[in-house]
């Protein structure tokens, strides 16, 4: 089936690039279409043939993000729901996050013994089934079990979905890698909407300790005079509700690819064994270099371990930045030094998520036109200069909405990114990309325990300065992995903007024969 094969899009460019005739590129590039035109015509080529599988790609992302955002906004309620105070409330980001790290350690070895599609029907099969069972936990344990098995199912979505998309398109994969986390973003925004209604916006931490965690509005009245009050008041159980209904389609078109693999095989379409054969044949690849990149030098064992640390350090920071800037962006809003209305800071969370898909959708069209590391680049210092005035002037309500914009737009696309660009520089296997998404998950587990803890311990404020020391830290990463880059591309690489495509188009290819 040809979808979710790994299809021979690196083999055929390897091949074509190798017998293409010089003077017939020049002649393209010159006359009649143009470099660009060819280049959007090879995008468009490549996605109109993997159509399905990547548009299937795109929603499963999208469940994925809804998923990942709903736990924010949430928070006080279900610690409401749970009898739980606020700083234990970290916990079940641990819980979701460290399985999402095991799922997506364990989906680099499960690929090799079941189908893409398969593991992509259970995955979002389970994560529906533990949004729905979100409601009927009201212990602590019973929360964090059910958000472990989703994280699971959820990290190993995240690896089977980038691996796809990487075994399809190749060096070409930038711009789909960015559309399937456009739809992350967009699930993510909708998360927080879906759940604002249903919230009761109250910290029942008094409640349940004698103790004072956080200074309160003074000019804000509380909902619920006691625990057993605010449990009855809250109706966040139908939002959990809502969020799995709008997976369930998800599931449906998954299995879609499921059954045109098979419907397919039954008529002759395509060879029984393909997919696995192509599999075996993408993932024993020891060097990709003489296969599609010419701009690529001969590399060491040592330098793709380097290239891929770094990579994995960067999606680390990032990725754990998200988590807790998404996690904890409406705690610090209510309590920091700004002192937003409950009501206020549920928006600005989604404001965040908001920025977050279309920081991502406007990465598509500029992953077809500038270099991996420039955007890379542009990301990095576009989040260190968010936090930055975030934290300068952070008694400034304008400041945060500004600052989250910021911070949203420019930390969109950084793992996309990242993975197009260790992508540049060697090749990426299913393996690598496991680690890769294991770092990022490693980030997502880590970030919200640390901050939560600094949360109650030092005040909110620490939430920002956590932030700003990832970014310094990021910034020194990206230097090393780009200067090591540099010695893996040949000297005429362009750090600002694509090399352009000088692959044959279809068109040209049936011209020729």
């Amino acid at each position: 089936m040809q979808p979710m094969d790994c299809e021979s899009v690196s083999e055929e460019v390897g091949k074509t690039g190798s017998s293409v005739d010089l003077s017939s590129t020049l002649k393209s590039n010159f006359f009649g279409s143009g470099m660009l035109q060819t280049k959007t015509e090879r995008y468009r080529d490549l996605f109109w043939e993997h159509k399905h599988t990547t548009l299937t790609m795109c929603f499963v992302f999208w469940s994925f993000g809804t998923c990942v955002a709903f736990l924010g906004p949430t928070l006080l309620d279900l610690g409401c729901k749970t009898g739980t105070v606020f700083p234990t409330m970290s916990w079940v980001f641990f819980s979701q996050s460290l399985f999402i790290l095991l799922g997506s350690a364990c989906a680099g070895f499960m690929l090799k013994k079941f189908s893409r599609e398969s593991m992509l029907i259970v995955g979002t099969s389970m994560m529906t089934l533990t949004m729905a069972s979100i409601p009927m936990c009201n212990a602590l344990w019973a929360l964090a079990v059910v958000l472990a098995v989703m994280g699971f199912f959820m990290g190993t979505i995240d690896t089977v979905a980038n691996v796809s998309m990487i075994c399809i398109y190749g060096k070409y994969v930038s711009p789909f890698l960015q559309a399937i986390h456009f739809f992350y973003g967009v699930g993510a925004f909708l998360s927080p909407m879906i759940a604002q209604p249903f919230l009761l916006n109250e910290d029942c931490s008094p409640f349940i300790s004698n103790e004072t965690f956080f200074v309160e509005d003074t000019n804000e009245t509380l909902p619920a005079a006691s625990l057993e009050e605010a449990r009855e008041m809250t109706h966040i159980d139908y939002a959990f509700f809502i969020m799995a209904l709008t997976m369930v389609p998800v599931v449906l078109l998954t299995f879609t690819l499921l059954s045109r693999k098979y419907c397919l095989r039954l008529l002759g379409g395509a060879p029984p064994d393909t997919e696995e054969k192509q599999s075996k044949d993408y993932e024993t690849m020891e060097d990709g270099d003489s296969r599609s990149d010419s701009d690529r030098v001969p590399k060491s064992i040592a330098q793709i371990v380097l290239v891929t640390a770094l990579s994995a350090i960067l999606m680390f920071l990032y990725d754990g930045l998200q988590a807790a800037y998404g996690g904890y962006i409406y705690s610090y809003a209510v309590k920091g030094p700004v002192k937003f209305h409950k009501s206020d800071a549920a928006y600005l969370n989604a404001l965040f998520w908001g920025m977050f898909a279309a920081g991502r959708l406007l990465s598509i069209a500029l992953a077809t036109r500038l270099s991996p590391s420039f955007m890379l680049f542009c990301n990095i210092i576009g989040c260190t200069a968010g936090l930055l005035l975030m934290l300068a002037l952070r008694y400034n309500h304008i400041m945060l909405i500004i600052g989250t914009c910021l911070l949203g737009i420019f930390m969109s696309s950084v793992f996309p990114t990242t993975l197009s660009l260790t992508e540049q520089y060697i090749h990426v296997t299913p393996s690598t990309t496991s680690v890769l998404v294991f770092g990022a998950a490693l980030g997502e587990m880590s970030m919200p325990v640390i901050v939560g803890h600094e949360f109650g311990r030092a005040g909110p404020t620490s939430f920002l300065v956590i932030g700003m020391v990832l970014c310094f830290i990021s910034i020194i990463a990206y230097m090393t992995l780009w200067l090591v880059g540099l010695t893996l591309l040949k000297p005429d690489s362009n750090w600002f903007s694509k090399q352009p495509c000088t692959q044959p188009t279809k068109a040209e290819e049936k011209r020729k024969n």
